[in-house]
């Protein structure tokens, strides 16, 4: 029988080895706080997920195709323009209050201002643009109700997310998120039972009713918890502002803008059709977004360091992001045989898009941790120069092969736009990463000393 002095040097011995480091590894990494809101925010975006889901074959599955196809073109241009509604406001709350805790009573004022003077201008410009380039027969008093539930509502909710992101209350940020849901599908209910008639008109009342309960709910929620604003607006982040909307703006218009595009080269009922399989996949890319979500403020930490530390912190994150990318393509393609059943015969061929679609979790996850690294680096203006040129090769693929093979086509393109995006950026990390010394990135407002005082420590 072995004696207790054996064992213990037996576990000693491997604890000195490459498997034992290995345990040390992964013990300190489910020990730490990125493991932990990690965790926290997959459960909450899988609950989220299944209530979005839900009311997503709900409504879809009732309006029909061609309806959903007309409400789901005009909610895409308007997540397109949502990007700039706050400036920026959500993002720069992330990176001022990440590097300074003490900065989240102006910050939050800073993004409530930026967001009373944007949103009323993007209502505007939404009113005009939809005729234009979607369809002249979508009226426009839909065209309103859309814009104010996703141009206004939808970003206040993300910005009072982000407040609770940069101070690392995860469940602050997983319950603004939970809620809206939860409205959403209560709405969603409410409209199939009571609602006269079932088009894109009459759920766009019930949209935009949860959409301003829930904003309020938000609101008051993030005051109790985080305190008021103190109203000392800081106008210089405009800049810094304009950089950060761009930059979600052209990515928000790379994964939306086909949809209107899909309903001009083809018709509404094919949008739908598209636009349902999309959001499937979209829906399986849980896991990767609670990944990115909780690592996001550890990359400006790491980037007040310079550039070399973003990257170190990216490629450790590499290899859990790809695997839960491809745990996302197994959902896709586990959901492609069922999605017709569930949303009706209309939906018949959103299975084959889908197979397509399967790939995307992986591309998006390489793809969005080498941004974050520019990001984070003080290379945001580069990020959005990729992203302004991706839109224009989906938009040139869609128009080739979106007449002839639809829904199919339009996501070939989608995958093939992600997986040229996905490298194009890292080449652009790798150039900016070893071609210059690792050198700090400039740190906006009183922020910076604070910054360089506390340091990094990106894990």
């Amino acid at each position: 029988m072995t004696s207790r002095s054996a064992w213990q040097g037996m576990f000693q011995k491997d604890r000195s080895g490459p498997e034992g480091a290995s345990l040390a590894k992964l013990r300190k990494y489910l020990r730490s706080g990125i493991f932990g809101n990690t965790s926290v925010m997959t459960v909450s975006m899988g609950l989220r997920l299944f209530l979005q889901t839900f009311s997503f074959i709900i409504v879809a599955g009732t309006m029909g195709a061609r309806q959903f196809g007309a409400f789901v073109s005009v909610a895409a241009l308007c997540s397109i323009l949502s990007a700039f509604a706050g400036w920026g406001a959500d993002q720069l709350v992330v990176r001022r209050v990440a590097r300074g805790s003490a900065e989240l009573p102006r910050a939050m004022a800073t993004g409530f201002v930026f967001m009373s003077i944007s949103c009323p201008l993007l209502f505007i410009v939404a009113l005009v643009l939809v005729p234009l380039v979607v369809d002249s027969s979508i009226p426009w008093m839909l065209v309103l109700l859309v814009a104010v539930s996703d141009i206004f509502c939808a970003r206040l909710n993300s910005f009072t997310a982000a407040c609770y992101q940069a101070v690392d209350r995860v469940f602050g940020s997983a319950g603004v998120g939970l809620s809206l849901a939860v409205l959403r599908i209560f709405a969603a209910c409410l409209w199939v039972s009571i609602g006269i008639s079932h088009d894109a008109m009459s759920w766009a009342h019930y949209y935009v009713a949860a959409s301003l309960l829930g904003a309020g709910l938000s609101v008051w929620r993030q005051w109790r918890d985080l305190g008021a604003p103190v109203w000392k607006v800081d106008w210089a982040e405009w800049r810094d502002g304009f950089h950060f909307s761009l930059q979600l703006a052209t990515f928000v218009a790379f994964g939306n803008f086909d949809k209107p595009l899909v309903a001009a080269l083809s018709n509404l009922a094919t949008a739908g059709l598209y636009a349902a399989a999309f959001r499937i996949a979209a829906a399986a890319m849980t896991p990767v977004r609670a990944l990115l979500y909780s690592t996001y403020p550890n990359f400006f930490r790491a980037g007040v360091a310079g550039p070399r530390h973003s990257f170190r912190l990216a490629i450790r994150l590499l290899p859990a992001g790809i695997g839960l990318g491809a745990l996302g393509s197994i959902i896709i393609m586990a959901m492609a045989p069922l999605a017709p059943h569930l949303l009706g015969n209309s939906y018949v061929g959103t299975q084959t898009a889908l197979l397509i679609l399967a790939p995307l979790p992986i591309f998006y996850v390489i793809y969005t941790l080498g941004a974050d690294v520019l990001v984070s680096s003080g290379h945001t203006s580069m990020r959005t120069l990729i992203q302004l040129a991706m839109p224009a090769v989906n938009i040139l693929l869609c128009w080739i092969i979106v007449p002839r093979y639809g829904a199919i086509g339009a996501a070939a393109a989608s995958v093939a736009s992600h997986a040229l995006l996905a490298a194009i950026t890292w080449l652009i990390v790798g150039i900016v990463v070893f071609s210059r010394n690792d050198r700090v990135a400039p740190v906006a407002g009183p922020v910076a000393t604070q910054a360089s005082e506390k340091g990094s420590s990106p894990l």
